[in-house]
């Protein structure tokens, strides 16, 4: 933490006309712990500075928020990423820095809780997943959203819980999410443009005897795929050979990882991908810092 003379002093720099002076004062400023961004915010809503001074400003706090979420998210990576809630609310945080972990789940349980009591002890894997698709889509209304498809709020789990609209991947991370609450072996599919799902075969989740006894099942797929299910289109289901008519069209090759369940890691990193694209396309200073994010993440 630098003292509260040389920030001001590193302020006053930021609102200097030449390049050179103001961008060593918001390298300095961008290298400061995040602990410090609620004095540059402070400093944002009581500055009378020039539109561009504040703008500059901004952009900084965002450069720090994004490198101390990202390094959390890397260090989630590292340590083995077992917990794909944990990644995604620090992703959350980019934009959105008080969203918490204990109100997502709380948002999630509530899902869970409306599916848990339509479940019996009897239910086909299919008719689990029927359940699933009424909960989610009809009873909660969870769509697509193909009017903003390229929106960034598409990536970040608190807004598609709260719009009930996002794109394939972050519709099938709040379906996984759910499910996996219930002990159903869902996991994803990392299908190049168009994100999907697996049910895969497990022995200790084949009934429902233990389903509420562990927030959530094993975050490794065990067992062959029964079905895959498509959570943009409301929770269609079909099968391996429908899948390879996919890939077909699409004009790819059968390869084991477009037709086999992914990592959490892998997820988090369509997720962050997924938002610089989208960073990218409106032209949005974000777009350089989740970059740096997704290359240090893919070195680690």
């Amino acid at each position: 933490m630098l003292e509260a003379s040389k920030t001001k002093a590193l302020l006053s720099l930021l609102e200097d006309s030449e390049q050179e002076v103001w961008q060593a004062a918001y390298a300095a400023l961008a290298a400061l712990p995040y602990s410090d961004t609620e004095a540059l915010q402070n400093h944002l809503y009581e500055s009378t500075d020039l539109h561009e001074t504040q703008s500059r400003l901004e952009k900084c706090i965002v450069d720090i928020r994004i490198s101390h979420f990202g390094d959390q998210i890397i260090n989630w990576k590292n340590k083995g990423g077992v917990n794909l809630l944990e990644a995604l609310v620090y992703i959350c945080q980019f934009r959105y820095p008080d969203v918490s972990e204990a109100e997502i789940i709380e948002q999630i349980e509530t899902l869970r809780l409306d599916a848990w009591l339509e479940f019996h002890y009897d239910l086909t894997a299919f008719e689990k997943v029927k359940i699933l698709n009424y909960i989610l889509f009809q009873l909660h209304g969870f769509r697509g959203n193909e009017e903003n498809f390229l929106h960034h709020d598409n990536s970040f789990i608190n807004k598609v819980l709260q719009s009930k609209k996002g794109n394939p991947i972050s519709l099938s991370i709040v379906y996984m999410l759910v499910a996996q609450r219930l002990n159903i072996p869902v996991y994803g599919i990392n299908l190049p443009k168009h994100f999907i799902m697996a049910y895969v075969e497990d022995e200790e989740t084949n009934n429902l005897e233990g389903f509420n006894d562990k927030p959530s099942i094993g975050s490794e797929a065990k067992g062959d795929i029964i079905f895959y299910i498509n959570a943009y289109n409301g929770g269609g289901v079909f099968n391996q050979e429908q899948l390879q008519g996919i890939l077909k069209e699409m004009e790819l090759e059968e390869k084991p990882e477009f037709m086999q369940p992914c990592s959490n890691a892998d997820i988090v990193l369509r997720v962050l991908m997924n938002l610089h694209n989208s960073y990218s396309v409106a032209e949005k200073y974000e777009a350089e810092f989740i970059d740096r994010i997704v290359q240090k993440y893919k070195e680690n």
